[in-house]
Parts: structure tokens; sequence; C-alpha cells
């Protein structure tokens, strides 16, 4: 992961772009092919195995295990059968379904955040392609294409600045927790990518 510190020569080289046109019709058909449409693949479901996991993940198997066990302690093996055995192996089962319900929600919970996170992208975008400023949906970008960005816009993928105006500043607080807008420039500032000013 050099982009942030590689230069705008080695860069335009490496993906094949102009800085003052862009890529042509037919690179960017390339690169849709090779890369794939500029969005987060969704991840395999695995639903059977999710809804094991919901149950038997953790203590789940316990739970089941001593509720069953519980259940036969109470009949048949009980002489006679014990109440408090009947209540702790209800517990118990109770216990494991709802233990099962939560871990449920959690993945809930959380698919629901990463969905909202997508849901921040930009819907469109303005890109240099065979010299024409053309506007395209977020995930019509490819790599190598010049975008141009205005004030107030978001970006719609990892981006390189190669020309910042003096007080451009940007927003980069969903990935690294800071408050303030951080200025803007081409100079290379730190070697971590998440922390140069040239790179987000």
């Amino acid at each position: 992961m050099d982009h942030h510190t590689a230069s705008v020569d080695d860069l335009t080289s490496r993906f094949s772009t102009n800085i003052s046109s862009g890529l042509t019709k037919e690179q960017v058909a390339t690169n849709l092919s090779k890369y794939g449409p500029n969005k987060p693949s969704p991840p395999p479901s695995h639903l059977a195995r999710k809804i094991f996991g919901y149950f038997f993940g953790g203590f789940g198997a316990l739970l089941l295990l001593g509720g069953i066990l519980v259940f036969v302690s109470w009949k048949p093996l009980g002489q006679p059968p014990s109440q408090a055995n009947l209540a702790l192996a209800i517990v118990l089962i109770l216990v494991f379904v709802i233990q099962a319900a939560f871990n449920a929600w959690q993945d809930f919970s959380s698919s629901r955040v990463m969905d909202s996170i997508t849901g921040m992208l930009p819907e469109n975008c303005i890109v240099l392609r065979a010299g024409n400023q053309v506007s395209i949906e977020s995930h019509e970008v490819v790599p190598g294409d010049i975008l141009l960005i205005k004030a107030g816009q978001k970006l719609p993928a990892d981006v390189r600045f190669v020309e910042v105006s003096t007080d451009a500043k940007f927003d980069r607080s969903i990935l690294t927790g800071e408050s303030l807008p951080i200025s803007s420039t081409i100079d290379s500032t730190d070697d971590n990518y998440l922390e140069t000013r040239w790179y987000v």
C-alpha cells in the first residue's frame, strides 16, 4: 500500500492514466472488468452457519446439554420427579433461546451499521474521461480515474490528491475520529496512509 507515498508520475504510469485527460472508454471497460464496480461486495450469507452459531456459539451448546440432562433427571430418572429439576430445565432452555436471540440481534445491528456506512457514499461524481468532464454514478469509478472534487462533496473512493486549492479541507472523522476538518496538501506528511494529508 504505497499509493500515498508514490510519485504522481509513478501512479499515472501504474494505472495507465493521464492527469489532464483521464482514462479512455476502453481503459474504463478494462478496469471495470478487472476490478469490478466501486462498491462494497456483500459478504457471503452462510445463513445456515449463522443460525447454528446463534444457538450453539459460546455457551449455547452447554446450556442446551445442561437443560436436556436436567429434564432427564426430572423424568424418567427422578423417582419421584422433582419439580425443582423441571424448573431448572425450563430456565436453562429459556436462557439457551434468549442468548440465541441476543446473538441474532447483535448481528442484525452490526449489519445495519455497515449498511449506514455504505449509504454515506455519494450517488454521483465528476471524472475526466477522454479529456471530457463526465458525471457518473459513484459505483462506476475505477482505479485510474481523475476525479474533480468540489467543496461539500463526498469522496466516492480512496483518493490521492494531485492538485488542491490552498484552503481545501476534508473531514475524515469517520475514519480516524478527528472532529476538525484537516487541511489538505499534495505533499506527503506521514508514512501512515491514515495520517497523511494527501490521501483519503
